[in-house]
């Protein structure tokens, strides 16, 4: 059996029309699930670097939400670079209704800084630079 992108990118957009207005808040809450089940397992973290190299490789190896996930994480700014993200696909469905896309990885994001690195993040923005499916989420660490 395959993966199915089709069956995904509308289970994701009919998801988020079920939810409605509680969409925002469970996204929240599903990123923050994310970051959990991966904190949890990830063990002892004391540096930038060794959160990225973790924390990517549990974004690209267990959620395989994408083909490529490369994080980069300074004591300034922290970045993920995806491509070929399934998410991203029911987003565009949901953009072109009109309706707001739902990105838990954000929030997994940032919520997994914070966990294991005990730093707040602020997001800079998202990038969407190619095709769908292709982006950059930019943060930055608070002093």
């Amino acid at each position: 059996m395959t993966t199915s992108l089709n069956f995904f990118k509308q289970y994701h957009c009919a998801v988020i029309k079920a939810l409605g207005e509680d969409a925002k808040k469970v996204n929240a809450k599903v990123g923050g699930i994310i970051a959990d089940n991966w904190a949890d397992n990830a063990g002892k973290i004391s540096t930038d670097a060794e959160f990225a190299k973790s924390f990517e490789d549990y974004l690209k190896n267990n959620l395989e939400f994408a083909r490529n996930v490369k994080i980069d994480c300074d004591k300034k700014n922290y970045s993920l670079d995806i491509k070929g993200c399934a998410i991203c696909h029911g987003n565009e469905l949901l953009r072109k209704e009109g309706m707001a896309a739902a990105c838990p990885i954000v929030q997994a994001a940032k919520y997994a800084a914070v966990k294991k690195l005990g730093r707040n993040v602020i997001t800079k923005g998202v990038e969407k630079p190619g095709v769908v499916g292709e982006c950059t989420i930019r943060f930055e660490f608070e002093d």
